[in-house]
């Protein structure tokens, strides 16, 4: 790793590390990238190598926990790519449209799993990995089981050499390792949840089960989820909640918020989520925003609603109207909710993130949408405010001739974000 900068008055400096050295290693192993920095950076004792004018140097550390090491670097994390070739692969079914570049990138890496809690498969890693893991305590982790059948796991990954799921949940889980899984559900592929579930429940934190998102352009062998099928797994997984609720004290096995839609049955109460702990995998959203937005209801004693509108997913359409209505019974003022049809991936895709700004604007152009129109950060890039078919904020808005207000999806930003005097 090549060092480029050495923070003045730190450990560094004093060993006399100087700028275009090379960090070789911790304790006889390669600096791979810089988590391993990170970690050794807090740790108390260790001995790190250093290639100083042509000669490897061994310093050996001794500092408290909070001293920082004060070493610079100017590499990126290399994004490990996925070997799989997996039947409902959302990157396989994105339509050829102007979209953001990084959308086609398959990535399958257990450092931005650890960092990001994005999803991976652990198909790609070696001996090497998994004691890396866990020598630097790189929990929790995040993986896509899918399911615990091997045979059948390799044929939904399309890799014939994937390894035992379970060998690896529990090597990692024995090693300290926190996991966290999910399964991908595809009607009559996957359908032993329930064995999977207790297949990988002592290896794991939590599960969750969420639909197979299938665009237009998806692979015509899948079929998406019906109100039979997501009643059919409903009444699969609540029994077993019940049932790893006496075993393990949580529930362990989640289920997504599109289940329920789909069944025309109602989420569980706010309390049935526990931690939230797979709220990014849409997971007791509709719970925590109810929860969240009647809060915040209770405690906003007056403000000024005047005239606006809200752009939604077809899924979070029923719960957004509801908690407008609520917002302008107490304080008067307009509010319209408009539920954007997903034309740019497929009527099928019905949750609000992948709303582009093109679909928005086909949808809404010439209606009156009041003082400003609302939408929820998630439809965004991060830190950008860029939608998935690169349209920008500024260019929806200028074409919609309306202000445009971005505010977080939960159920405080939703009250906050509908004061006039926000804006």
């Amino acid at each position: 790793m090549h060092i480029t900068d050495v923070e003045k008055g730190s450990i560094g400096e004093e060993l006399g590390i100087a700028a275009n050295d090379e960090l070789i290693g911790f304790n006889g192993n390669k600096a791979e990238d810089i988590l391993d920095y990170d970690f050794y950076n807090e740790s108390e004792s260790f001995v790190m190598s250093v290639l100083h004018n042509g000669e490897v140097i061994d310093y050996e550390i001794e500092k408290d926990v909070d001293e920082d090491l004060g070493l610079v670097f100017d590499e990126e994390i290399k994004t490990r790519v996925c070997r799989n070739k997996c039947i409902f692969c959302f990157v396989d079914q994105l339509p050829k449209k102007e979209l953001r570049t990084t959308l086609r990138v398959k990535d399958d890496d257990y450092r931005f799993s650890f960092i990001s809690g994005s999803y991976v498969t652990l198909t790609n890693l070696s001996e090497s990995d998994l004691q890396r893991i866990i020598r630097l305590k790189l929990s929790p982790l995040y993986v896509s089981v899918h399911t615990s059948d091997n045979k059948l796991r390799r044929y939904m990954l399309g890799n014939s050499a994937a390894p035992d799921i379970c060998e690896q949940l529990r090597l990692l889980h024995d090693g300290g390792i926190k996991l966290h899984a999910q399964i991908v559900y595809c009607p009559c592929v996957n359908e032993d949840v329930a064995k999977t579930a207790k297949d990988i429940a002592p290896f794991c934190e939590t599960l969750a089960v969420v639909p197979v998102g299938l665009t237009k352009d998806c692979n015509t062998a899948l079929k998406p989820v019906s109100k039979a099928d997501a009643e059919r797994i409903i009444d699969v997984v609540e029994p077993l909640q019940e049932e790893f609720l006496k075993q393990k004290h949580t529930r362990f096995i989640f289920i997504a918020d599109e289940f329920y839609i789909r069944a025309g049955r109602d989420v569980p109460d706010f309390c049935n989520y526990e931690d939230f702990s797979q709220l990014e995998n849409g997971i007791g959203l509709i719970a925590l925003f109810r929860h969240d937005f009647e809060e915040a209801l209770a405690i906003t004693d007056d403000m000024q609603v005047g005239e606006c509108s809200i752009a939604t997913g077809v899924d979070a359409y029923p719960t957004i109207r509801e908690a407008a209505k609520k917002l302008t019974d107490k304080f008067g003022g307009e509010i319209k909710v408009h539920k954007i049809h997903n034309e740019f991936f497929g009527d099928s895709v019905t949750v609000a993130g992948l709303v582009t700004g093109g679909d928005i604007l086909k949808q809404l152009a010439g209606k009156s949408l009041g003082e400003r129109l609302i939408i929820p950060r998630c439809m965004l890039k991060e830190f950008k405010d860029v939608f998935l078919d690169n349209m920008s904020v500024k260019e929806l808005s200028s074409k919609l001739g309306v202000k445009i207000k971005i505010i977080d999806a939960d159920g405080f930003s939703f009250v906050k974000g509908c004061s006039k005097n926000e804006c």
